[in-house]
Formats: C-alpha cells, sequence, structure tokens
C-alpha cells in the first residue's frame, strides 16, 4: 500500500509539474530574405556575410538565429517590364518575442545591409509562431 501512495504521489507530481515547464508560449517568426547578387556584378561573399552576421545580427539577437542558404528570385515592381532577377539568397530566421524592441533591432538590419552591400530591398516576412521546447 506505501508502495502505491508513492506511486500515486510521483504520477500526480509529474503530471501537474510537467505542464508548469513545457507550456508553449507565443512568439513571431521573423524571416529576412537577403540577396547576395550586386546589381554591377558580383555578389556578397561568404567572409562578407559572415563578417555582417557578427558585426549586425548577433549582438541585436544575441540568444540565436538560423541561417539559410537559399536561391530566389524577383522582379522590381517600380519598373514596368522589370527582367526576373534570380540569385543566391540567405534567409535569416529569428525567432522572438515580438517587442518594440526586436521590431527596431529588424528594422535596423535591414537598413545596414541595404546600404552596406547596395541592396534595393530585403524582403521580410512575419509569422506568430508557439515556442514548443
Amino acid at each position: 500500500m506505501r508502495r502505491f501512495s508513492f506511486i500515486v504521489w510521483f504520477l500526480a507530481a509529474f503530471v501537474f509539474a510537467v505542464p508548469s515547464f513545457a507550456q508553449p508560449h507565443e512568439a513571431v517568426q521573423t524571416s529576412l530574405y537577403f540577396g547576395l547578387a550586386f546589381e554591377s556584378g558580383g555578389e556578397v561573399s561568404d567572409e562578407e556575410w559572415t563578417a555582417f552576421l557578427a558585426e549586425e545580427v548577433t549582438p541585436r539577437f544575441p540568444d540565436g538565429f538560423t541561417v539559410v542558404d537559399a536561391f530566389g528570385q524577383w522582379r522590381d515592381p517600380s519598373v514596368s517590364d522589370a527582367p526576373v532577377i534570380r540569385e543566391r539568397t540567405k534567409l535569416l530566421l529569428i525567432v522572438h518575442p515580438g517587442t518594440a524592441e526586436t521590431e527596431q533591432a529588424i528594422t535596423e538590419i535591414k537598413s545596414i545591409y541595404k546600404r552596406r552591400f547596395d541592396q534595393k530591398s530585403v524582403f521580410h516576412t512575419d509569422a506568430p509562431v508557439r515556442i514548443v521546447e
């Protein structure tokens, strides 16, 4: 009987404890698409990209982010009959709390990239996500 009550106590403790540390919580996943091609030819090198991450992204999001190598295409909507531009792309994924501070950091990252690498834009999407660890 004593063993049975210990098992019941243990199971009850487990059932009530697990939700307290495993609760999913809401966040925002920002996806930033960085084209690597220069309009004048050539592209952002691996060394330049790594330096950009180290100097601009990591200090703003030290808890982490993900970079995916991709290939994309786009057409400038401000130019009639603009050609389709195909280029290597870096996809930066950042999951964050969606605060004013994180939004400002993302805006800064985009601005710096455009200025530093003479880019017209950085494609940006946000989506609500649930973090489940």
